[in-house]
């Protein structure tokens, strides 16, 4: 909920995007005078970039206010994602030191500066109560996750991927733009808390040709974030842009953009339109429902252990968004677990995919064969990872789903905790498929698997995070509760 006086600025509550924008810029100034052959300053700059934006996040906990005439605000929830954004950014910037530094036709300073843009992007989301802002924090977090998606540019694939993936976010966001012309039309506002307001104040006048103008602007403006959470409808860019991107590049897509567009949605649904909770209901389960069935139902037949884990991802998305469809305080902080707990399943995932890619330039679930024998350390970590992402004990990923299933029961939508549970019986299968390649089917020639240390040092904090919150989640559930009795659910 927005607390406060609009305040015009307040630089305190915009430092950390104002470090990390800052941060982009530096980055890409400094590549002009290093070695191209010593590139590895400008990563440690930007994760000391990104560590420094988030000590100073948290120096703003216990904090609640506006800035910027009240285009963005500082709450537990806009603090909870922003830290979490920052989290996954640091992780992704240590996956790409050794993975970049081997594509040579790389400029590693606009890499790295278009992670810090796309990250500021994604805090931005995370903070902002103001469609305008919205938008424009959408396109800084889109547009450079576009470019980072084509930068293997000599690969067929990839160029291929970075075309979809850039005429689908058009696509997307000229229909967002569309159906916030349509809410701007009618309330005459674009703070969330002015339309909430003006849509109160109309009572049963929100009939009619009006009623319909609204919930169409809402639909419209879903689109795009259904694109960025790769929900079904706009889920199309999925497999091509995973598989064709730079592995690091598709760890950093799978997790952050998603996390900012869900902090966001919390944010536009709950604050915005509480008055159409009804209908937006209605949709997300039919969202939910459909993105659950395609991921895991297509993710059976992959070939491609990265275009699997792009089917999962949608599967994923739809037990998340299920939270939206339950909207009650233990749902929103069943997606507040399941975000945080998917930052480290999916990265620790891609990471180990990036550590075997690095020594075997493929990227097919049989590559994977006898892995169990050539690397020890790699077989146990992607089988900790299999085992999260499918959602069983004694991991993380056990609590993002029996938190958005219990909320379900709880509201008496046992049938869609059913669906859900169902869903996640399929998905057992292609995630022990890889555990089978991996200890089962040995390979005709076994090849030794080196793992550079920064591969190590990103799925050694994957691991380490999906175990404790797995053993020991009650922090995560306390803090989750307490953000998401802010919105007075």
């Amino acid at each position: 909920m927005l607390l406060g006086t609009k305040v015009a600025l307040n630089y305190a509550y915009m430092a950390p995007e104002l470090i990390v924008m800052a941060g982009g810029i530096l980055v890409i100034m400094a590549d002009l005078y290093i070695w191209r052959d010593k590139k590895w300053p400008l990563a440690l700059f930007s994760v000391l970039i990104l560590l420094a934006a988030s000590i100073d996040t948290l120096t703003l906990v216990g904090q609640t206010g506006t800035t910027a005439h009240g285009m963005l605000i500082i709450d537990p929830l806009s603090l909870f994602f922003k830290e979490a954004i920052l989290f996954s950014s640091i992780l992704i910037v240590f996956l790409s030191i050794e993975y970049m530094e081997q594509l040579k036709t790389v400029s590693l300073g606009e890499y790295y500066g278009l992670v810090l843009f796309a990250t500021a992007g994604g805090m931005y989301l995370a903070s902002t109560a103001d469609l305008i802002m919205i938008y424009i924090a959408l396109e800084l977090t889109s547009i450079a996750c576009y470019v980072c998606a084509g930068y293997r540019k000599h690969d067929y694939k990839s160029n291929e991927s970075i075309l979809k993936y850039f005429l689908l976010g058009l696509i997307a966001s000229a229909m967002m733009l569309y159906g916030f012309s349509f809410i701007y039309g009618f309330t005459g506002y674009t703070q969330l808390a002015d339309i909430a307001g003006a849509l109160a104040s109309k009572g049963s006048t929100v009939a009619g040709s009006a009623n319909v103008a609204v919930i169409s602007g809402i639909i419209f403006a879903l689109a795009a974030f259904t694109f960025k959470v790769a929900s079904v409808p706009f889920h199309q860019w999925v497999p091509d842009v995973y598989e064709g991107a730079p592995t690091p590049v598709t760890a950093f897509l799978s997790v952050m953009p998603k996390i900012a567009a869900f902090a966001v949605l919390i944010r536009i649904l709950f604050i915005g339109f509480p008055v159409f909770v009804e209908q937006w209901r209605f949709l997300f389960i039919v969202l939910s429902i459909a993105s659950m069935f395609l991921g895991n139902l297509t993710a059976l037949v992959q070939t491609n252990i990265k275009r699997m884990l792009g089917y999962s991802s949608i599967a994923h998305a739809g037990y998340i968004t299920m939270g939206f469809a339950i909207a009650t305080r233990d749902a929103v902080s069943g997606i507040l677990i399941y975000s945080v707990v998917y930052i480290f399943m999916n990265i620790g995932a891609f990471a180990v995919v990036t550590a075997l890619s690095h020594n075997q330039d493929s990227d097919n679930i049989k590559d994977y064969d006898g892995l169990g024998k050539r690397s020890p350390f790699l077989a146990i970590t992607m089988t900790i990872f299999m085992v999260a992402l499918a959602g069983l004990p004694p991991t993380a990923g056990l609590w993002g789903k029996v938190y958005i299933f219990i909320a379900a029961v709880n509201k008496d939508m046992w049938w869609f905790a059913l669906i859900g549970l169902i869903n996640a019986v399929i998905s057992v299968y292609y995630y022990f498929n890889v555990v089978r390649h991996m200890y089962i089917i040995q390979p005709p020639e076994e090849t030794e698997i080196k793992t550079p240390r920064m591969y190590k040092l990103v799925i050694w904090i994957a691991t380490i995070g999906t175990l404790v919150l797995g053993v020991l989640p009650q922090s995560l559930i306390s803090l989750s509760q307490f953000v998401a009795k802010g919105f007075g659910l």
